[in-house]
């Protein structure tokens, strides 16, 4: 009998483990859809000299969320950074790029668009800007901040461990670079 017992408690090991993976090859597939996004979607810069650059990422947000991409800036070196997100999110994202080690904000997208004279302005509306350029003159950390869409989560509210799947989204941040060209003679 004590078989029996074993036989039972093998069957209830096996069927939790059935239904644990398969949870996780549904929310990975979802997951396998944000792979190298930002390489199939995001527009770069039509500067011929500009070339991917290796700390690109895509990810999965939810919306109102705000996460940080981190990456290094070398010395003499101009950089583009480009965001693309799902068609199903209509309104842009918004981003900061920031300084790693002072956290200064060298750059915010909210308040790059107050800039931009009407003349200049996509399509004449009053979208954010989704790409930056820049060039480093020291090679540092930067940390490009962004919120995606929608209303952020309740302040003390407890974030569910599934979030609900129409509130996903890809989101893509594609890196360029090239070194500062010299001028002068």
């Amino acid at each position: 009998m004590p078989f029996k017992a074993n036989f039972k408690s093998m069957n209830k090991f096996i069927l939790t483990m059935v239904i644990g993976v398969a949870t996780f090859f549904t929310f990975n597939a979802y997951a396998q859809d944000c792979n190298n996004f930002h390489k199939r979607k995001c527009y770069g810069s039509d500067n011929a000299l500009m070339s991917y650059n290796s700390q690109s990422k895509s990810g999965m947000f939810v919306l109102g969320h705000t996460s940080d991409l981190v990456f290094v800036a070398h010395a003499e070196h101009d950089y583009r950074i480009s965001l693309c997100q799902d068609k199903k999110v209509e309104e842009p994202l918004k981003f900061k790029i920031l300084d790693g080690r002072s956290k200064e904000v060298l750059f915010d997208n909210e308040t790059a668009v107050l800039d931009t004279p009407a003349d200049d302005a996509q399509d004449g509306d009053n979208s954010l800007p989704q790409y930056f350029d820049f060039s480093a003159d020291v090679t540092k950390k930067i940390i490009v901040r962004i919120t995606a869409p929608g209303p952020p989560p309740e302040e003390g509210k407890k974030a569910s461990a599934q979030p609900d799947p129409n509130d996903l989204f890809c989101v893509g941040v594609l890196l360029e670079s090239m070194p500062t060209p010299a001028l002068g003679f």
